[in-house]
């Protein structure tokens, strides 16, 4: 087993955590679909989620070669980075769903914490990406594109905008342009 496969095994365990913790929650919502005031912040914060369970398991495996990315220090960090991941999922939907679940009024009352506690996950994004391609790029070998600065910093921004202003079009058109963006970006990239 390669240290990578070895590292990998409990950063597994988090993020199917986290995807776990988004589908029963969405599976309790759909149970009572029909009497769930629906609201389409929540469903979208939901998908961006899911999106950057994905995309992170993408990042993690370019990044199986890179000596700078197999130290401790990175890996406490891409742990953190999990963690802030799994209270993401927790967060972006209710735990209980009933007849009187309200979707609007869930994301009125957690909308702060969720985007903040994104923030955080995606300083942390920030923080490792300089460490491991921006820190010393003649070791590492690997040009950074101006594309990437834009992918990496741009959300950081968004979600800290987020958190602290209240408009419902932005609650909708920030997170459906940053899912957008990163599947435009990561469409035709493969793990080979």
């Amino acid at each position: 087993m390669k240290p990578f496969e070895y590292a990998l095994g409990l950063l597994t365990i988090l993020v199917s955590l986290a995807l776990a913790d988004i589908v029963l929650s969405f599976h309790r919502l759909l149970r009572h679909a029909r009497t769930v005031r629906w609201d389409g912040r929540v469903l979208i914060a939901a998908a961006l989620v899911v999106l950057e369970i994905i995309r992170l398991w993408f990042a993690m495996w370019a990044i199986r070669g890179i000596a700078e990315g197999q130290t401790f220090q990175i890996y406490v960090a891409q742990f953190v980075q999990i963690l802030l991941l799994v209270l993401l999922a927790a967060s972006s939907l209710p735990d209980e769903a009933d007849a009187r679940c309200d979707l609007q009024a869930f994301y009125d009352s957690n909308r702060r914490y969720f985007w903040g506690v994104f923030t955080l996950y995606q300083l942390i994004y920030f923080l490792l990406w300089i460490s491991v391609f921006g820190g010393n790029p003649l070791s590492v070998g690997h040009d950074i594109a101006a594309i990437d600065w834009v992918r990496v910093t741009a959300p950081l921004a968004l979600y800290a905008l987020l958190i602290f202003v209240r408009r419902r079009a932005l609650d909708y058109a920030v997170p459906a342009a940053i899912i957008a963006f990163y599947l435009w970006r990561y469409w035709n990239l493969t793990l080979a």
